[in-house]
């Protein structure tokens, strides 16, 4: 596959989105660069096939194939290529909310990112070459909407320092997640059947939990067993309040009533009649 490049024109109504594109491309030749003020937004670079040298904040990384290093605004930074070819992917952006979505996401800057070859990111070279023809209607919200694609791709598959992908996490979960699903309106299920069903520890079932969803297997379980209340408050109005709490697995309707509340802010009654 050829060069190609597609430089976007942002307009100033495009600079009031939470995050939008300024360039992308794909280098075949990739040649070496020296930023010693770095770049003026967002910079994102990976390797597609070959090997380059990467060095910034005092520290020089090798970037094989399926890695790539996020860096932010201003970092000074330098790459040169170790293999020739050295095949790279590139995207820059900016946007009011870039710092705060790549925050909120977890998202590593500075450091090598690592990705499955079968992932969605190990193709997006693919997926991105058609820009090069597009008009320039491709920009604004499209644009913006390209960004967080790609940055929530980044958060699916993305690894760092050899760690599980949260896209990995996820499939390991699935299975105690679809049990779950079945069984919630079980009153009896608690953390050490899970971690029986499972076979992994408490404390091991625990983290892979919270690093996953936010919260704790209790947690989520306590989540769903509200979200199936919902439902049955929207959806059967001729089941009582303490008919729901037993369907969804409290063993009372005062602690379901409590419950309830606590995460919707109003009582199961007010929910179903506001809805």
């Amino acid at each position: 596959m050829k060069h190609y490049m597609k430089q976007f024109l942002v307009t100033t109504l495009d600079r009031t989105l939470p995050i939008y594109i300024e360039l992308t491309g794909y280098n075949e030749w990739q040649e070496e660069f020296d930023r010693p003020e770095g770049y003026h937004c967002y910079h994102w670079l990976h390797t597609v096939s070959g090997e380059g040298q990467f060095e910034c904040s005092g520290t020089t990384v090798t970037l094989g194939p399926n890695q790539g290093i996020l860096l932010p605004p201003h970092v000074p930074h330098r790459y040169v290529t170790l293999s020739h070819p050295w095949s790279t992917w590139y995207v820059t952006f900016n946007g009011n909310l870039a710092p705060t979505i790549i925050s909120s996401l977890g998202l590593a800057t500075s450091t090598v990112i690592s990705w499955e070859p079968g992932s969605r990111l190990s193709k997006i070279h693919y997926r991105t070459r058609h820009l090069e023809q597009r008009p320039s209607e491709f920009s604004g919200m499209d644009s913006s909407a390209f960004v967080y694609r790609f940055l929530i791709d980044l958060k699916r598959f993305g690894q760092v320092d050899n760690q599980r992908s949260y896209s990995q996490h996820s499939k390991r979960l699935l299975p105690m997640i679809q049990f779950l699903e079945k069984n919630f309106h079980d009153s009896g299920i608690g953390l050490a059947n899970l971690s029986e069903f499972t076979g992994l520890s408490s404390q091991r079932l625990n983290y892979l939990f919270r690093i996953t969803t936010g919260m704790s297997p209790y947690q989520y379980l306590i989540h769903l067993r509200i979200q199936k209340a919902k439902e049955h408050l929207i959806l059967d109005k001729h089941l009582t309040i303490k008919a729901i709490a037993t369907l969804v697995g409290f063993l009372d309707a005062s602690h379901f009533i409590s419950t309830f509340r606590k995460f919707e802010s109003v009582t199961p009654q007010r929910f179903r009649e506001l809805n």
